[in-house]
This record gives C-alpha cells, sequence and structure tokens, in this order.
C-alpha cells in the first residue's frame, strides 16, 4: 500500500499512524521512518483480536495466520480506547457478513429468521441488518424495498415482479437505527423524522454498483422508507427482449427511426415505459453512433453509453421544461423526456418534434386514445397535438411462468369467458399453470414480459383530433388504426405457454385493451 485509506481515523502513536476506516485498516510510518518500513495495509477479515496493555497506551492488532502483529504505542489513552473499539465493533461487522445469508438469496422464512437473530445480537449493529435486507433484496431481483411501521414491529417488504411480499421484521427500536443508518448513508437528516425526505446511496453488489433511491415519509406509526434499486443487471436494453409481437415491433423500429416526431409510451407506474425508451435509445445509439442523443428524467435510472443524460433538480430549478430549453440548444437530434406532465413541458417537446427532432416520452392516460386528450387537457391545441404526435405505445408487464414448475392445463370455462374466448378457438394454444417450486418461492412465476399496443397517428386519425371529436369516438378510430393491442398481445402470451388468463386479467383489468 502506497497512501493510508481515504475517509479513515487515525490513531497516533510513537513513530506509527494507524489509520482505521471502513474498508480496512493501514500502518503508515511518520516522522523518520526506519529503512525497510512502509506502509501496511489489512482488510478486517485478516484481522484475528484487538488487545491492549494495562495502561491502555499501546495497541496491538493481531491477525490470523502468520502475519507479525501490528504494535502502536504511546498513543492517548482516549484515543487508544476508541480505537480499539471501532476495530472491534468492525469485526463484529465483517463477521455477521460472512454469514451464508449475505451470499445467497435466502427464502423468506430463512431470511426472517436471520434478521431476527441479527436484532437480538447485541454486538451486531443496525448498519448489518440494513445490509443483509438491501444485499438480499438485490439477489431477489427486488424492484422496491419497503421499510413500514406497523405498532411494536418495522415489516420489510419486498416487490418482486410487481408483488409486495413480506419478507421479515424488526423490533421498533431496532427498526428505527436500521432507518437511521440507511438515511446516513443516503446523505439525509436523521433528526427529521416529521419531513419527507429523499436521497440515494450505491451498493456494490457480485461485482457491480446498484444505484438505490431512498425517501422518508412520516405516518401515523412511524417514519416509513422505501428504497428503490437500480440494478444494471436487470436492466434490458434490447427491444427484442421486452415482449414485442413481431407485427408490432417491426413498425415500432421504424416509427423510432424517424428523423422528427414524438413517439409517446403509455402505461400506469411501473409498466416498463422507462426501459422501453432505454432500449429504444441504446439501439438508435448502436446504429448510429454520429448523432446527439440526449435525455432529461427524474431520476435518470441508467448510464446510456454515448447518450447526454440530465437530471431534473427542481432545487435549484432545473425542472423538465427548463432542462428541456437548454437541451435543445445543445444540438441533439434525439431526446428523451422522462415524463410530460405540465403544460409547459408539452409545448416544448411538441415543438422540438415539428421542428425536426425525434422525441420519445411518457403520457399517463388510461387508453392509448386517451393520451390525445391528456394532452390537450393540458392546454395544447388539437393541431399541435395531431402534428406533433407520430405515435403511441401502450403497454403493460405480465409475470412469466416459472419455466421449472409451470405444468400444462385446460382453462375452466369462466376464465374463458373472462375474454369471450371458446375452448373451439384455443386450437394449438399450450396453456400452463403457475404451481411453484423452490426456485420461484413458491409463486409460481418468475421474471416478467411485456404486452405492447401500437396506436399510428393516421390522417383519419389525426383529423378526428383537430376536430375534437369525443373521446369515445377517437377510441373506436384509433382501435381501427392500432397495430395488435393489450389484450392480444397479452392472449399470445398466454398461448405460447408464458403466462396465464389469471395474470393477464389481474394486470388488463376487465375490458381494458380491446
Amino acid at each position: 500500500m502506497d497512501a493510508p485509506l481515504g475517509d479513515g481515523e487515525v490513531l497516533r502513536g510513537t513513530g506509527l499512524e494507524l489509520h482505521i476506516a471502513p474498508e480496512g485498516l493501514a500502518l503508515v510510518p511518520v516522522g523518520r521512518p526506519a529503512p525497510g518500513s512502509e506502509c501496511q495495509a489489512a482488510t478486517y477479515d485478516e484481522v484475528a483480536s484487538v488487545e491492549l496493555d494495562a495502561s491502555a497506551r499501546r495497541l496491538q492488532v493481531v491477525f490470523a495466520g502468520e502475519r507479525a502483529t501490528w504494535t502502536i504505542e504511546g498513543g492517548a489513552r482516549p484515543e487508544v480506547l476508541w480505537a480499539k473499539d471501532t476495530i472491534e465493533r468492525a469485526l463484529v461487522r465483517t463477521r455477521a457478513r460472512q454469514r451464508a445469508i449475505f451470499r445467497a438469496p435466502a427464502t423468506a422464512a430463512e431470511l426472517a429468521q436471520a434478521i431476527q437473530d441479527l436484532a437480538a445480537d447485541g454486538d451486531v449493529e443496525s448498519a448489518v441488518i440494513a445490509e443483509l435486507i438491501l444485499a438480499q433484496a438485490v439477489m431477489h431481483r427486488a424492484t422496491d424495498v419497503h421499510l413500514q411501521p406497523a405498532g411494536e414491529d418495522l415489516k420489510i417488504r419486498y416487490r418482486v415482479d410487481g408483488h409486495l411480499t413480506v419478507v421479515g421484521s424488526v423490533p421498533a427500536r431496532t427498526g428505527e437505527r436500521v432507518v437511521a443508518r440507511l438515511k446516513v448513508l443516503a446523505g439525509m437528516k436523521t433528526y427529521a423524522r416529521n419531513l419527507a425526505q429523499s436521497g440515494r446511496l450505491s451498493l456494490p453488489a457480485e461485482g457491480r454498483t446498484v444505484d438505490v433511491r431512498l425517501t422518508a415519509l412520516p405516518t401515523v406509526h412511524g417514519e416509513k422508507v422505501t428504497a428503490r434499486l437500480f440494478d444494471p443487471a436487470m436492466a434490458l436494453l434490447d427491444l427484442d427482449a421486452l415482449g414485442f409481437e413481431p407485427e408490432v415491433l417491426s413498425p415500432y423500429r421504424e416509427l423510432i427511426s424517424q428523423p422528427r416526431g414524438c413517439v409517446v409510451m403509455t402505461g400506469p407506474a411501473g409498466s416498463g415505459k422507462t426501459t422501453t425508451m432505454y432500449a429504444s435509445l441504446a439501439e438508435l445509439s448502436d446504429l448510429d453512433g454520429g448523432r446527439s442523443i440526449c435525455t432529461v428524467e427524474e431520476p435518470v435510472e441508467l448510464d446510456l453509453p454515448g447518450v447526454d443524460q440530465t437530471e431534473v433538480n427542481r432545487g435549484v430549478g432545473m425542472d423538465f421544461a427548463a432542462c428541456l430549453r437548454t437541451v435543445l440548444r445543445q444540438d441533439p437530434q434525439i431526446i428523451m423526456v422522462g415524463e410530460i406532465r405540465d403544460a409547459e413541458t408539452a409545448e416544448i417537446a411538441m415543438q422540438a418534434a415539428l421542428t425536426g427532432h425525434l422525441i420519445l416520452t411518457t403520457v399517463h392516460a388510461p387508453t392509448a386514445a386517451g393520451v390525445f386528450a391528456r394532452l390537450t387537457d393540458l392546454g395544447l391545441e388539437p393541431y399541435v397535438v395531431a402534428s406533433g404526435v407520430t405515435a403511441i405505445s401502450a403497454q403493460r408487464l405480465v409475470r412469466r411462468l416459472c419455466p421449472d414448475c409451470a405444468e400444462p392445463y385446460r382453462p375452466a370455462p369462466e376464465e374463458l369467458a373472462a375474454f369471450s374466448l371458446t375452448p373451439g378457438s384455443m386450437s394449438g394454444w399450450e396453456c400452463r399453470r403457475a404451481v411453484g417450486c423452490g426456485r420461484c418461492e413458491g409463486t409460481g412465476y418468475q421474471g416478467r414480459t411485456g404486452i405492447f399496443e401500437l396506436l399510428r397517428v393516421t390522417p383519419g386519425l389525426r383529423a378526428a383530433i383537430m376536430a375534437r371529436r369525443p373521446v369515445p369516438e377517437v377510441e373506436e378510430l384509433a382501435a381501427q388504426d392500432g397495430v395488435g393491442s393489450l389484450r392480444a398481445s397479452g392472449l399470445a402470451k398466454v398461448a405460447q405457454g408464458l403466462t396465464t388468463l389469471g395474470e393477464l386479467r389481474s394486470v388488463l383489468g376487465s375490458g381494458e385493451g380491446r
């Protein structure tokens, strides 16, 4: 080691300094070191114990194996006692992290028991429990972690494949310390429990870095914390892997290859809209690296090579509209706008689409055709919407059946009736149902796939929008001009044995998606 550790504290002795940092220890000669002496480094895994002499002025770091003991003499008694306590607490954390549960996914029962054991161990700090909760969340492919106060306990829930599941709990007092530790790591104020706060932290996991966005909100039972995980390993940057049906993907690729226009993604929160836009940008960047591609996002969820990404920061006046105005002066050909939610952003985005830019964005609307009504409700003139928007892609996510335990079956008549199907209309279908096994933790599902509907703005539809025709009439016209539908896309997944009619109904409800 050539230099002392960063972000650490120092115990000064005679001719030596002991640097104590979260990642390990360093022994550093000072003054006029003897010939041949040099900095030495050690991780906490290598340390066997820390010992003091009777005067508490000399500290020894004893290593496992044959490595020579470090001896630091001449330190002030309070500092030596502090150093011993700090190193011993780091050793407790290190040994707790060496448990198997930190290295492999655990069942909900195993995780709950491990959390209870750690919470009951008076020597284990709350930081270890916080790390375990996040580490297991990553291993379980969770997108969100909810720490929910509930009376005497703090419930821990993971959102996996869109479903929230309780995976354990800790006593309320321990939960408060776990929450405080996470807030410290995220740069939030630990003492401000009656304020809504947000922060972010980075979590190393299996050779990669997972970005964690933390929000804290006071509730009647205490402070609730939610962590959203952005794991690069879960990012799908290939349009072919998202679940598009061939008859939808081909025209979608054609639309995003156009030099101008606005392609809008719509769907509820968590339906994969941002993933579709990221995959689209990745493909466009690979096809032509000579184009300038910019994004305005809240937040930036994934680092895209070759793309200039900007994050909204309302605290300094950088909202979507302000960022987008500046981006347009940066000579871009393609712009992704994370979401259109106000009139100013909508106006700028539509004008950019009309003046030779390709815009990819999202708008929240109940249906693809409902996007037009939403944009006009924001204050845009119908002719601007009709001219600026070139296509709308509606999408949802459905859970995929676990490949290890799904089994063939014949849907019951009531299941078929919900989709106006008959046994005769299902010739060639390979329907399967969820069973549950160890791989999918008993749910019968593992992972999700998209179902899509693509609505191209045709001359007839454009005329109806400009004429301010009623929404039902626009929707009927859109149904005639659309490519595929959410219902048809979902039923195709059922026919292939990828998902179930029950899952499709839970996502689409009744009567949605044509």
